[in-house]
C-alpha cells in the first residue's frame, strides 16, 4: 500500500503537484514504471547469490521507509515543490514548473522506490514459501498449503491495491497528498513491527549461489560435447544412471531437491556425459566444471528454458490487461463519475482464486480476457455515440464500465494467480526470488510493448477526421478515434495468444516429472489441448 500509494498515481501526482506537462509526466512515469518492474531481477540475483531472502527483504523494507519519507516531505514542504496551480491556469499553460531542487528531491524519492521494490518484490513470496514444511511434499505443486498461500497472497495484495485506488486515492485528491502517502506508511510501520516479532520462529534459507553460473556452464559443456552420442537415448532412467549424477549437496540447505533426468531438450544432457578427459575430485566435484555438469544442473537449466515460452504468453496477458485498464480510465474521464448526488468513485480492482493446475488456471483466464475486450468494445461504441451527441462528454454513468472490469478481474484472478504459482513452482528451488522477478518483468515488458502496439496501430489506421486532423483508432481525442475497433483487434490478439499458450501447455513437463520413454505424456495440461 505504501509504495503503491505513490507509484499508482505517479503521473497524476506529477501533473497536479509538480505542474509537469502531461507528455513530460507520462515519460517520467513510464521510465519509473519500467525500471521498477525490472529492478526485482537485480534483487533476485542478490538474494539468491549473496544475501539470502530474509536479508534482501529487510533491506527492501528499510529502503521503503526511506523512500516514503522523501515522498511525504516532497508533498508537505512548500520549498520542495512548485507553487500550487489551478486547473484553469494549468490548461492555459501558466503554471510554474519544477525547479532543479524540486526535480532532485522527486527523483531521489523515485530512485529509492525502485530500489525498495527491487529488494521486497521478489522476496516476499519466497520467504513465505520457506516457512512451509516441504518434507512431506518436496515438489511445491503437490503441497496444498502452498496452493492456498499463493491464492491468499494474491487476495491480500489485491485488497491493498483496492484500498490504494479508492480510499487512499480519495484522500490524496480531496484532502492532502501528504496524508495520502502518510497513512499507508504508518500502516507499513505497524506491520513491520509484527513482522519483526516473528523473527525467532522464521525458517532462514541460506543463498545457494548464482544460477547464472550454472546456466553458462551447461551451455558451454553441451556445446563442447555436441558431437557425442547420448547413452540410452530412449530411456531417461537408464540414461541418468550413465551420466554424471553425484549426490546433491545443497550448501547446508534442505530446500533444494533432486530433479530426475528428462528427455526434453535432450541436447543439454550431453553436458553431463563423462569422457576420458573428465576428472572427478574425491569430493565428487569435476576438475573442469566448464566441461562437465551434473544432471541436477542440467535439469535446473531446462526449468529456465521451458518457462520462457509460457513467460512470453504471460507478457501478452499483461499487455491485454494494460491496454484495457489504461483506456478504461480515458473512457471514464468523459463520463459521469457520480454515484447518487454527491459521491464520486476513484477506481476499482477485483480478485478471485481457483483450484486447478497452474497451466490450466492460466488457460482458463485467457479467453475470459478476450471476452472482457469484446464487452469493452460494445460499451465504447455506445459511449462514443453518446459523447458525440452531447458535445464530447457523455451523460452515461461511469458504472457502465463496470462489466468489462468485472470480467477482466475474473480473468486476472485466473491468469495472475496461475502465473505467480507457476513461476514459484517451476523455477529451481534456489531460484524462487528470480521466479518472482519474472512475474514483475512480464508486467514491465507489457508496459513497453503496450506503447509500441498503440503506435503501430495508430500508424496503420490513421485517417483524416471531420475536424481535418489525422486520427488513428487510439487517438489523443478518444471521441475522434475508434477505440472499439482497437478493443476488437486486441480481443483477436488475446484469442491467438490463448491458442499459443495451449500449444506450450501441451508440450510442457512440470519440474520433477521424469519420463521413461520419448513419447509426450498425456498429462491434464496435454489433455487441455485435445479438449
Amino acid at each position: 500500500m505504501a509504495l503503491g500509494s505513490f507509484s499508482t498515481p505517479a503521473a497524476n501526482y506529477l501533473i497536479r503537484r509538480y505542474n509537469m506537462k502531461p507528455n513530460a509526466a507520462t515519460d517520467v512515469t513510464n521510465v519509473f514504471s519500467g525500471t521498477s518492474s525490472f529492478s526485482p531481477v537485480v534483487g533476485a540475483f542478490v538474494a539468491d547469490a549473496f544475501w539470502g531472502r530474509f536479508r534482501t527483504l529487510m533491506f527492501g523494507i528499510v529502503v521503503s521507509f526511506a523512500a516514503m519519507v522523501v515522498v511525504i516531505l516532497s508533498a508537505l514542504i512548500p520549498q520542495l515543490k512548485p507553487p500550487a496551480c489551478s486547473d484553469v491556469a494549468r490548461q492555459a499553460d501558466a503554471c510554474a514548473g519544477p525547479s532543479g531542487l524540486h526535480r532532485a528531491v522527486l527523483y531521489i524519492g523515485m530512485a529509492l522506490v525502485v530500489v525498495a521494490m527491487g529488494g521486497s518484490s521478489p522476496t516476499q513470496i519466497p520467504f513465505g514459501v520457506d516457512q512451509f514444511d516441504v518434507s512431506s511434499a518436496p515438489q511445491q505443486k503437490d503441497n496444498p498449503g502452498l496452493k492456498r498461500y499463493y491464492n491468499w497472497y494474491y487476495v491480500v495484495s489485491m485488497t491493498a491495491t483496492f484500498l490504494v485506488l479508492t480510499v487512499i486515492a480519495h484522500i490524496q485528491e480531496k484532502v492532502s497528498w501528504g496524508l495520502g502517502f502518510g497513512i499507508p506508511t504508518a500502516l507499513m510501520a505497524a506491520t513491520f513491527v509484527a513482522f519483526l516479532a516473528g523473527m525467532p520462529r522464521y525458517v532462514y534459507v541460506p543463498p545457494e549461489g548464482s544460477i547464472f553460473t550454472s546456466v553458462a556452464r551447461v551451455a558451454v559443456a553441451s556445446c563442447r560435447k555436441w558431437r557425442l552420442q547420448l547413452p540410452r537415448p530412449g530411456n531417461a532412467r537408464q540414461q541418468e544412471a550413465l551420466l554424471y549424477n553425484p549426490p546433491l549437496v545443497a550448501g547446508g540447505s534442505s530446500r533444494v531437491f533432486k530433479l530426475p533426468l528428462t528427455l526434453q531438450l535432450s541436447f543439454l544432457n550431453k553436458a553431463a556425459i563423462v569422457t576420458d578427459a573428465d576428472e572427478i575430485r574425491p569430493d565428487g566435484s569435476p576438475v573442469r566444471p566448464w566441461s562437465l555438469c551434473s544432471v541436477q544442473q542440467v535439469e535446473e537449466v531446462k526449468c529456465l528454458v521451458k518457462v520462457v515460452p509460457v513467460w512470453i504468453s504471460g507478457v501478452m496477458v499483461f499487455l491485454v490487461i494494460t491496454e484495457l485498464t489504461n483506456y478504461t480510465l480515458i473512457q471514464a474521464l468523459t463520463m459521469d463519475f457520480h454515484m447518487g448526488k454527491s459521491f464520486t468513485i476513484p477506481q476499482r480492482v477485483t480478485k478471485r482464486e481457483g483450484g486447478i493446475t497452474v497451466l490450466q488456471r492460466q488457460a482458463a483466464g485467457m479467453p475470459i480476457s478476450a471476452l472482457a475486450l469484446v464487452v469493452a468494445a460494445v460499451v465504447e461504441r455506445k459511449r462514443r455515440a453518446s459523447a458525440l451527441d452531447h458535445g464530447g462528454t457523455s451523460p452515461m454513468s461511469v458504472f457502465l464500465l463496470a462489466p468489462q472490469l468485472a470480467v477482466l478481474g475474473v480473468s486476472a484472478a485466473f491468469t495472475m494467480v496461475g502465473q505467480m504459482e507457476f513461476y514459484n513452482t517451476q523455477f529451481p528451488d534456489q531460484m524462487l526470488t528470480l521466479a518472482n522477478s519474472a512475474f514483475y518483468c512480464a508486467q514491465g515488458a507489457s508496459s513497453y510493448l503496450a506503447t509500441l502496439v498503440v503506435n503501430i496501430v495508430n500508424a496503420r489506421t490513421r485517417r483524416r477526421g471531420s475536424d481535418g486532423e489525422l486520427h488513428g483508432w487510439v487517438s489523443g481525442d478518444i471521441n475522434a478515434g475508434k477505440l472499439d475497433y482497437f478493443y476488437y483487434a486486441m480481443a483477436v490478439f488475446a484469442a491467438v495468444n490463448c491458442l499459443y499458450f495451449l500449444v506450450c501447455s501441451y508440450f510442457y513437463r512440470y519440474k520433477g516429472d521424469g519420463d521413461q520413454g520419448d513419447s509426450p505424456p498425456d498429462t491434464p495440461d496435454a489433455a487441455l489441448l485435445k479438449l
